[in-house]
């Protein structure tokens, strides 16, 4: 039903773009700007590159990985916001947070600590890993778009200069004192292996 959500979305963007065309409102130049705009297009490219971290197992992988090297709760808030961060630069924000909920939530399962103390630093750290690149955000790529219409733009990792210390900052409050404001929920209702088992579909 997603994929059929999805293609009916994209045709009903296209007749928009003729009808316009045909009417008169827009030329052909306008109307189909937006399907070939480089930002566009590399914001696609993300997006196929963030379903196949999933799709492929990687996910995972992290998961484990982070589960074997962070024993105590602090750890694991730490590791899930570095990896998050940095994710986050790469692909996207929202699109990286999506992906890795479903894998924090088996974390928190396999580990026995709460969830709720995981999700909310991996959500900030979403949040701030998006601005270290210029794909980690929608805005910024708005923000690349009305700068080139004017003859300027900015440098894939310009927006680190600001968005790394605040990464980094942040990832140190969360280290030594964020992490006790955290609230504790716990769901027994949750097991590993249930919650690997589920896929998210983001996209």
């Amino acid at each position: 039903m997603n994929a059929m959500f999805r293609f009916h979305f994209g045709a009903l963007e296209l007749i928009v773009a003729v009808g316009l065309t045909l009417t008169g409102v827009l030329d052909a130049s306008e109307a189909f700007a937006g399907f070939v705009n480089g930002n566009v297009l590399l914001f696609m490219a993300m997006f196929i590159v963030g379903a196949a971290f999933f799709d492929t197992g990687m996910a995972q992988r992290v998961g484990g990985v982070v589960t074997k090297f962070a024993k105590t709760e602090r750890q694991l808030i730490i590791a899930v916001m570095v990896i998050t961060g940095i994710m986050s630069g790469f692909l996207s924000n929202t699109g990286t947070a999506a992906v890795l909920i479903p894998v924090v939530l088996g974390i928190a399962a396999k580990s026995g600590f709460a969830r709720s103390k995981l999700l909310l630093p991996l959500v900030l750290a979403s949040a701030m890993g998006g601005n270290l690149s210029l794909i980690g955000a929608p805005g910024n790529m708005i923000a690349q778009s009305a700068l080139q219409d004017m003859g300027l733009e900015f440098g894939f990792f310009e927006y680190a200069k600001v968005g790394l210390p605040m990464l980094i900052i942040g990832i140190i409050y969360f280290g030594l004192y964020g992490y006790k404001l955290l609230p504790d929920r716990r769901d027994d209702s949750l097991d590993a292996d249930s919650v690997y088992s589920k896929e998210v579909d983001c996209y």
